[in-house]
């Protein structure tokens, strides 16, 4: 498991360097186990593992303002907070404390903008309001991509419940496509 610097500059190095993608990579075995357990969770409605009930529900609201749902499923149907709770006991553990620290600063800007303790208690165009002025921060970002990748990822890794993320792509999720692919496959498998 890759060791990770538990503060913001760590957390920003990390998350901004073109090393992610690699780091991904390399974590990929940690990442299936991760969706076991938090494709389960997200099944069964069972408590959150690494979340307190009230963070979890702040970031479900930060993540249902990224992927709202309206006429089609977004972030709330797809169970993206499950997937949060999963990545935050597996690949993401250094993130955790960066998360909920991310989480307290929202809700002192909720109390003191809006007198509401909670931000997932405010109003959808005051949560909204409140994440414009968050939008470039390194909070957000973490939010924004454990949104996009719990919306998208395979179902066993805990979000994209019944698939309603690769619908929204009109993603065939069948994972065993017939040669030729292409052109050069084609070539290659014809002798030529």
């Amino acid at each position: 498991m890759l060791e990770t610097d538990p503060t913001r500059r760590g957390f920003l190095k990390l998350t901004g360097s073109a090393l992610s993608a690699s780091w991904l990579t390399a974590q990929w075995p940690a990442m299936l186990a991760l969706g076991q357990t938090a494709c389960q969770a997200r099944d069964n409605g069972s408590v959150f593992v690494n979340l307190d009930s009230n963070v979890a529900a702040d970031l479900a609201a930060i993540a249902a303002r990224i992927i709202p749902s309206d006429d089609t499923p977004g972030a709330d149907e797809a169970g993206v907070i499950y997937f949060i709770d999963g990545a935050l006991d597996t690949v993401m553990k250094g993130a955790a404390g960066f998360l909920r620290d991310g989480v307290a600063e929202l809700n002192r800007h909720a109390r003191k903008n809006y007198g509401n303790e909670r931000f997932a208690g405010l109003a959808i165009e005051q949560q909204i309001d409140l994440l414009k002025q968050e939008d470039q921060s390194a909070f957000f970002g973490a939010v924004k991509f454990l949104t996009v990748a719990g919306m998208f990822a395979m179902p066993l890794h805990g979000g994209n419940r019944n698939l309603v993320g690769w619908e929204l792509l009109g993603f065939d999720s069948k994972h065993g496509w017939q040669p030729p692919f292409g052109y050069y496959d084609a070539r290659e498998l014809s002798g030529g």
